[in-house]
């Protein structure tokens, strides 16, 4: 095996040995074996000089500045000229030999080694002069802190967190706190003056350049990555086009690559090999003719910004939406796109009247590309619009975004009852938004508990429009019904902030599904952050949360309403504990009667599952162990083990 390649297996297992004995007080390997392995990855590192961020062989702490400095950039990181023409591509190619590579969409950094050791890490800025984030860069998951190459190495790549990491931390946050985009939390988890934000984002770097080296290398920039990938780094994918080859082959298999290992992309870019050749095409002032990038295609339409509506959710975030005259995008007609929060109207400068451009991005989701006018004439409401309290700018994630001040505004109470009632919650059928308004407004509903004494309300509730004797016994049972919940459910039904479907799960099991033990461990300070994927945001969260009265008054007269189901750990005895372990799956199987049989199995046995493959994964199950799919490549890149089906059976001693 590879060297450095056994020196990331050996960090990754050594790390889900070190939170078995530490964390979970399971050892899974005794004193003596620890110890070996702890020798090996020594030696392999001192032989190669190269040693990950995350190697138990050094200590890590967190660091914290007061500020970003500034830093000049002694080679420009200009930006690229950018087309949707595929022939305008072939045009610029001159029938060379080029490369086609995903356009990451992250935070672009540059990135300098001396002597062997990251030294130096910054943003690209306004190309010339960018911020200092060294701090944060070596908590990078994939950056090696130590490489073999002794000389002097300046490197630039994209930032990135993956689309399943992202859709993981937003699921643990409420629906007005979640971040738009991959984009957007990787520049904002970078940027943070705490390098113990950044370092519990999954935030992955890959290169996508060599930009100084005292070394001579080869004129191909096929041929540096290739240098990179030895050294260590994760380069960004990528694919050589020989001179004569149709670029048009490679394109659906370059967006097919970016979904298998769910990078955040907005197009490709195609660059020439030859480094020689690239530097005699020469460059203007705000980019070089060597490259160009393939943007991605959303079809857009321009339409006028008619007015911006604000709306109140659960926690007093009000979320403008902007309203412009109706376009047809996709064979559907749009009329209204959420902006998310105030720095977006900043960013693009918005005013009534603004001539803009309309996306769906990703095919989905209504929002504004563009703003050819840039009036900047929105007037942020200084009152609520519904309750008439005075409003705040706060800073939230990264972003400004406006509150109401007032805990009283019926809007936040409304949005509150409907969260509470909701599927993943209590899931009272019968309670739409517009009867919890309806019930609200007549004084029935303050708080959560109110909703259990509605009997109360029996005669007015059969009078009122869209109501009948038999809508209200549905509507009792489904109330009653909903008495006997997982512990899980009703943490996430109280609408916490940054606790999410995920946590609440994480807290439930740690827990054993005891309401009782959780409030205890809150009494006498329990530190969340022991917990998988907890950190200090989301532990003093609830703190703030169990400290504040109007919130405990909200679930304390549920708690003996309720009845919090047990959950049994269904184990077979014959089959070995899966616990603590993470898998992926992928394929087809031979031994069950679908990848579902197998998921559960393995779920049944303690063990988790991922829909992606990131540095938390232990095994990727796939029968085809050389296969060249992303998940396999991502998998070897982080030195994590493939197994096929046979080889998972004879793990769990599961005889077919």
């Amino acid at each position: 095996m590879d060297k450095i390649k056994r020196i990331k297996q050996l960090v990754k297992e050594l790390n889900i040995h070190r939170h078995n004995y530490y964390n979970l007080n399971k050892p899974t390997i005794s004193d003596k074996e620890y110890d070996n392995m702890i020798e090996e990855l020594t030696n392999l590192e001192n032989e190669c000089n190269f040693i990950l961020n995350n190697s138990p062989t050094i200590t890590v702490g967190y660091e914290v500045i007061s500020k970003l400095q500034k830093v000049e950039h002694p080679i420009p990181l200009k930006s690229l000229s950018k087309t949707k023409s595929i022939d305008e591509i072939n045009q610029w190619r001159k029938n060379q030999d080029i490369l086609a590579m995903l356009k990451a969409d992250g935070l672009t950094n540059e990135i300098v080694y001396n002597e062997g050791v990251l030294i130096e890490g910054s943003t690209r800025g306004n190309s010339i002069v960018g911020e200092l984030i060294t701090h944060n860069c070596k908590t990078y998951k994939n950056l090696p802190k130590i490489i073999p190459f002794k000389g002097f190495l300046r490197i630039a790549g994209e930032s990135i967190i993956h689309k399943d990491d992202f859709d993981k931390i937003n699921s643990k946050l409420l629906d007005e706190d979640k971040y738009a985009t991959p984009r957007n939390l990787v520049s904002g988890s970078c940027r943070q003056l705490s390098s113990e934000i950044c370092s519990q984002r999954e935030v992955n770097f890959y290169a996508f350049g060599v930009l100084e080296c005292n070394k001579e290398l080869s004129d191909s920039k096929f041929k540096q990555f290739k240098w990179l990938n030895e050294l260590g780094f994760s380069t960004i994918n990528h694919v050589k086009i020989n001179k004569g080859e149709n670029i048009y082959q490679y394109i659906d298999k370059m967006y097919q690559i970016a979904e298998e290992t769910k990078t955040p992309i907005d197009g490709l870019v195609f660059t020439m090999d030859s480094v020689k050749y690239s530097k005699s095409l020469g460059e203007t002032s705000h980019h070089p003719h060597h490259s160009i990038a393939l943007k991605a295609i959303d079809l857009a339409e321009t339409t006028k910004l008619t007015g911006i509506e604000w709306s109140v959710g659960r926690t007093g975030v009000i979320t403008p939406v902007a309203l412009f005259q109706t376009v047809l995008l996709d064979n559907t007609e749009v009329s209204r796109a959420s902006l998310h929060n105030l720095s977006i109207i900043e960013e693009l400068e918005l005013g009534i009247g603004d001539s803009v451009s309309i996306i769906k991005a990703n095919q989905i989701i209504p929002q504004i590309e563009e703003n050819f006018t840039r009036s900047n004439n929105i007037e942020i409401p200084k009152v609520c619009p519904i309750c008439g309290g005075i409003t705040v700018i706060e800073q939230l994630n990264e972003s400004k975004v406006l509150k109401c001040t007032n805990d009283n505004c019926s809007a936040k109470l409304l949005k509150r009852f409907s969260h509470f009632v909701s599927r993943d919650a209590l899931n009272i059928e019968g309670l739409s938004e517009q009867t919890l308004e309806k019930f609200i407004n007549q004084g029935w509903l303050k708080t959560f508990d109110d909703i259990y004494n509605l009997d109360k309300y029996k005669s007015q509730i059969i009078k009122m429009d869209g109501f009948g004797s038999r809508s209200y016994s549905k509507l009792m049972n489904s109330i009653e019904k909903s008495k006997k919940v997982k512990m899980q459910n009703f943490l996430y039904a109280l609408g916490i902030p940054q606790i999410g479907k995920g946590s609440s799960k994480i807290i439930a099991k740690h827990f054993n599904n005891d309401w009782f033990t959780f409030g205890k461990a809150l009494l006498n300070g329990f530190d969340f952050t022991i917990l998988d994927d907890f950190g200090d945001i989301t532990n003093q969260s609830l703190y703030n949360w169990y400290k504040n009265d109007s919130e405990i008054n909200m679930w304390i007269g549920l708690i003996n309403i309720m009845e919090f189901e047990k959950e049994e750990k269904k184990v077979e005895l014959s089959l070995k504990s899966l616990e603590g372990l993470t898998f992926v799956v992928t394929g087809s199987v031979e031994t069950f009667k679908n990848r579902k049989e197998l998921e559960e199995l393995i779920t049944s046995l303690l063990g988790k599952l991922s829909s992606g493959v990131s540095s938390k994964t232990n095994f990727l199950i796939n029968n085809d162990i050389s296969s060249t799919t992303g998940k396999n490549k991502k998998a070897n890149d982080l030195g994590i083990e493939i197994i096929s089906e046979t080889q998972f059976n004879e793990m769990i001693g599961r005889v077919v």
